[in-house]
């Protein structure tokens, strides 16, 4: 469920739009006045800024500018089609994207679901800040698992590092470890599969026979006894 904030002073306007978005399962708060959105930005933030254009110009450019330059959240314009000197004003202000009126209810969400894949897509990569940003673009986009995403985080987060699986099981499974159990192992292998699928070498994950796993971004010469165990 995404944090939806839509701007708008037509309440007939802002109730349908709030319908529509919440029909879709998203959280939606409508908001008409631009020190509104700029205080619950400031308090908790949002996935995406939906902005209806029935204010002036000059409201709307510095509520986008204000946004643009302080919250990471994307902005969609909705817009009169006799306004298009005024819409290219805002896209330069930072608004991200636009959708002319009259629009279905498919198009908003179509538009809206673009601008919070982008919002997921980002946060994804800022979890994996510590790698390089050619690395994280890659690792980031693939389609791990809550469980395998969450154990990518805590591995790379410790590149170089020998970690137990003990200590693995027990930060990110949440449980100790026992004899018999193979889960973390399964886990670690599907992670190893879908890094080869998406061209990443599965060696960035490298077993260490008794001892655990490691993380390596770069990829050196491994031994033939490790190249055994993986």
């Amino acid at each position: 469920m995404s944090n939806i904030v839509v701007v708008d002073t037509d309440l007939e306007s802002r109730s349908l739009i709030t319908k529509i978005l919440i029909k879709a399962s998203h959280q939606v708060t409508c908001l008409s006045n631009s020190d509104s959105v700029l205080n619950l930005l400031e308090q908790q933030g949002a996935d995406l800024v939906i902005i209806n254009d029935c204010t002036s110009s000059e409201i709307i450019l510095a509520l986008i500018a204000k946004i643009y330059e302080d919250f990471a959240a994307p902005i969609l314009l909705l817009s009169e089609p006799d306004k298009q000197e005024a819409l290219l004003e805002q896209l330069r202000a930072g608004a991200d994207q636009y959708l002319m009126k009259p629009f279905s209810s498919n198009a908003l969400l179509v538009h809206s679901d673009v601008l919070l894949r982008r919002v997921a897509l980002e946060k994804k990569r800022a979890n994996f800040s510590h790698c390089s940003q050619q690395f994280s673009f890659k690792i980031s986009r693939l389609p791990f698992t809550d469980t395998e995403e969450q154990l990518v985080q805590y591995l790379t987060s410790k590149e170089g590092d020998i970690i137990s699986k003990a200590t693995l099981q027990k930060e990110v499974l949440k449980k100790d470890l026992s004899m018999f159990d193979r889960n973390l192992d399964v886990h670690i292998s599907n992670i190893r599969r879908k890094m080869s699928n998406a061209g990443l070498s599965k060696l960035h994950i490298k077993t260490v026979h008794g001892k655990g796993y490691s993380f390596s971004e770069r990829l050196t010469k491994i031994a033939p006894l490790l190249l055994f165990f993986l």
